[in-house]
């Protein structure tokens, strides 16, 4: 499969979880790649099992936003302009509202999806992205549209994430630039998940898991979404919201 065969693709989160299976299965599809993520080590790993060469790797906290635009121009100067962008870059706390500070707030935006922007707004600058166009996926999640109690920063950043995704695919369209969202539901395989066994009993996760009619997802199941997104296939998609929940909602 070459679906993405001589584009370049960013993806941030790209050391663990569904940024890295991201990474993986846009190799696989023919795309130079390159990893940003703050676990130097987690990144090196996720780089050796990428198909190909010329790709790259960048230890970067997405929401140091002066370093963006260093990190950008380095890999257009190197590989050439951008075709796409995953932000898969994220992370959650559970927390009763009582217990939330401004500060846990601000990180979370900061992480979930101000960086999200910011990338955005540099990638679709003129000198930065394919004059084939650009695609942009932001993994939001199925807490955008639903919520849980105590995951209220995590629900509201992912709800931002969609609203702001909707409002740059309208902009930036004539631009020849689509921006879709992502949203799954629980999955089996990610480190987040993983935290969850920490909190919840084997009851209570047993409990979530009868919530998924088709049973928890895998980050394969988002990955192969991503690759269809970023190819040309999906020239005609923007502005939307993709739900892979495995029947959660249902």
């Amino acid at each position: 499969m070459n679906d993405l065969k001589d584009k370049n693709i960013l993806i941030t989160g790209a050391s663990s979880g569904i940024g890295k299976t991201c990474a993986i299965e846009c190799s696989k599809a023919g795309a130079t790649v390159h990893l940003v993520g703050r676990d130097l080590k987690r990144l090196e790993n996720a780089f050796t099992l990428l198909c190909g060469d010329g790709h790259s790797y960048h230890e970067l906290d997405v929401t140091d936003t002066s370093k963006l635009n260093i990190m950008i121009d380095g890999i257009v100067e190197k590989t050439g302009k951008i075709s796409g962008f995953i932000h898969s870059a994220g992370y959650q706390i559970t927390t009763p509202l009582q217990a939330m500070v401004s500060e846990q707030y601000n990180d979370i935006f900061g992480v979930n999806t101000i960086s999200a922007f910011e990338i955005s707004r540099i990638i679709s600058k003129k000198k930065n992205y394919s004059v084939d166009g650009l695609s942009i996926v932001l993994i939001a999640s199925v807490m955008s549209v639903v919520a849980n109690a105590g995951l209220i920063a995590y629900c509201a950043s992912k709800a931002a994430l969609v609203g702001g995704a909707r409002a740059m695919a309208i902009e930036l369209a004539p631009k020849k630039i689509r921006v879709n969202c992502i949203s799954p539901g629980y999955m089996s395989d990610t480190p987040m998940m993983r935290d969850m066994d920490f909190l919840l009993s084997q009851s209570e996760i047993a409990e979530l898991t009868k919530g998924y009619p088709l049973g928890l997802g895998k980050t394969e199941d988002i990955a192969s979404m991503c690759v269809y997104l970023l190819s040309e296939k999906a020239k005609w998609i923007t502005g939307q919201n993709i739900i892979i929940d495995g029947g959660f909602l249902a």
